[in-house]
């Protein structure tokens, strides 16, 4: 039996679909004059993004077995993702997101999903095999909003616990994806509460707390969790990270920006591969050194950062080289 690598490895589950990005920013959804294809999907984005900063990465989830599906597994090879684990489908298409890039930054999607191949991923497709070992367990939300994929996340959960996986959470909040708002905060509190490592940005940290005021949300996920490390992505302002008795505000970095798509993504990728010496520190609940955070931080937000100069995400996501090179060019 040939078992899977123990060195620098990371897990990610999820959906990996098609972002069909808008030609012109700057616009509504529905005055897009056109689109351009890119692969995507948050848990993906992060797989590809561990892998091009030097983790090996495996990939667990579901596409059509269609050519778009065809695209997508392709894309996660030829990026360094092992797609082992990747399992196709002839019973739903792959998932399409179209996507644009408002005037006020923020982005308009709508998903054709109904169902879509990664909501019929099922804890049959999840092989034991491939938790065999330790590392670094990622996964989102948008498993959970449907059966049998929300069964098979919750199996794959439970591996990575029995394995002393350090667990990542990010909830990617999509409430159009939810059948309510009640669901949607249920399921994400299941995923913080299992969770060592997690990434929110201020309104995911409200809308899981139930509070208006990010303080007492904050307060609220440390103290009902006790999550080891909880990163909160701040857009340009760059991010807050709270560890411990640490409380670190690093600022973000300004760059000519093309298309957010990926950001909070590249920013996970960022700060996991970053943190790889504390992988177990984290998840046993020790304390991390405050330049040790810092880095990760800076670094995360420079990934962050990169990821927002080209379209669509993966494409977008950054060498562990050209990382080095933005951070040689910015002011400590």
């Amino acid at each position: 039996m040939n078992l899977v690598s123990l060195e620098k490895k990371a897990i990610c589950l999820g959906e990996l679909l098609i972002d069909f990005v808008s030609t012109v920013s700057g616009v509504a959804l529905k005055d897009a004059p056109g689109f351009e294809k890119a692969p995507g999907g948050a848990p993906a984005n992060v797989a590809v993004g561990l892998a091009k900063l030097g983790i090996e990465t495996y990939f667990i989830g579901k596409v059509g077995r269609d050519a778009f599906g065809e695209f997508l597994r392709e894309t996660l090879a030829r990026n360094g993702v092992n797609t082992r684990f990747l399992t196709m489908t002839e019973k739903a298409k792959t998932t399409l997101a179209f996507v644009s890039l408002t005037k006020e930054g923020e982005r308009d999607f709508v998903f054709y999903r109904d169902p879509g191949a990664d909501t019929l991923l099922d804890q049959s497709d999840i092989d034991e095999e491939c938790f065999r070992g330790s590392g670094v367990f990622h996964f989102g939300s948008i498993t959970m909003t449907h059966e049998p994929s929300c069964s098979a996340t919750l199996k794959a959960l439970n591996l990575a616990q029995k394995y002393g996986y350090l667990i990542s959470f990010d909830p990617n909040l999509r409430l159009q994806l939810w059948k309510d708002p009640e669901e949607a905060r249920f399921r994400m509190r299941q995923g913080v509460e299992r969770a060592h490592v997690l990434k929110v940005n201020e309104e995911e940290a409200r809308f899981i707390a139930g509070s208006e005021d990010l303080e007492k949300a904050l307060t609220f996920l440390r103290e009902r969790y006790h999550v080891p490390l909880i990163a909160v992505t701040l857009g340009k302002k760059g991010c807050l990270i709270l560890c411990g008795k640490e409380r670190l505000e690093v600022p973000g970095f300004s760059v000519a920006t093309v298309d957010t798509t990926g950001a909070g993504d590249g920013f996970v990728a960022g700060l996991l591969s970053s943190l790889y010496m504390f992988w177990k520190d984290i998840r046993d609940g020790k304390d991390i050194p405050r330049d040790a955070l810092y880095h990760a931080a800076r670094r995360a937000n420079a990934v962050g950062a990169l990821t927002t100069t080209k379209k669509g995400a993966i494409p977008a996501l950054p060498t562990q080289e050209e990382v080095e090179v933005f951070l040689e060019g910015q002011v400590a």
